[in-house]
C-alpha cells in the first residue's frame, strides 16, 4: 500500500484472505514494477477496454511476453486468479529465471505450464510462511500475492 501497488478493499480493510481476479493482479505486479507505459495500444482483448483501471497493466503483460490472455481475444480479468497463475506471472516479468536447486515442491507437479516458475519461487523462499499452502490450482489469496511481490522485490526476507 504504500509504494501505491495495492489499497485495501475499503479504507479501513485489506482482506488478506479475499482472491484476486486476473485483472487484478496483471495490476499489482505492473505497479510493482514501476508502472512502466506501454509501447503499443493495440489490443487484443474484446474484454478489456481503454477506460478499464487493468488496461494499461494488460497491455504491459502482453509485451512483456507475461501473459497472453485465456484466448486469442480474451484476458478474461474478472475470472479469479490461481497460485499457478500468480506465480507464472511473476516468473516471466523476471525474465524466467532457473530456479536455485531442485524443489520437490515443483516435481509433484511436473510437466505444467507453471512448473518451472513454481520451482524458481519454491527455490528463492517465496513460498515459504504464506497463509496458504501452495496449490497451484486454488485461488491465491491478496495476503500471499502481495507477499510474493514484496519478497521478489527484494525484502530481506528472500534471499
Amino acid at each position: 500500500m504504500q509504494n501505491g501497488v495495492t489499497s485495501g478493499t475499503t479504507a479501513t480493510t485489506f482482506a488478506p484472505n479475499d482472491t484476486c481476479t486476473r485483472g487484478q493482479v496483471v495490476t499489482f505486479l505492473w505497479r510493482a514494477k514501476g508502472s512502466p507505459e506501454p509501447s503499443s495500444t493495440s489490443n487484443p482483448f474484446a474484454d478489456v477496454r481503454s477506460s478499464d483501471y487493468y488496461y494499461k497493466a494488460v497491455l504491459w503483460a502482453v509485451e512483456q511476453d507475461i501473459t497472453s490472455g485465456t484466448s486469442a481475444t480474451a484476458f478474461s480479468p474478472y475470472e479469479t486468479c490461481t497460485s499457478g497463475q500468480v506465480l507464472t506471472f511473476l516468473w516471466r516479468s523476471n525474465n524466467q529465471p532457473s530456479a536455485n536447486g531442485a524443489s520437490s515442491l515443483a516435481q509433484q507437479y511436473s510437466g505444467q505450464y507453471y512448473t518451472d516458475a513454481l520451482a524458481w519461487a519454491d527455490s528463492t523462499g517465496l513460498l515459504t510462511d504464506t497463509v496458504t499452502n501452495f496449490s497451484p490450482n486454488n485461488n491465491s489469496p491478496r495476503s500471499d500475492i502481495v507477499t510474493y511481490l514484496y519478497r521478489n522485490a527484494g525484502s530481506p526476507d528472500i534471499e
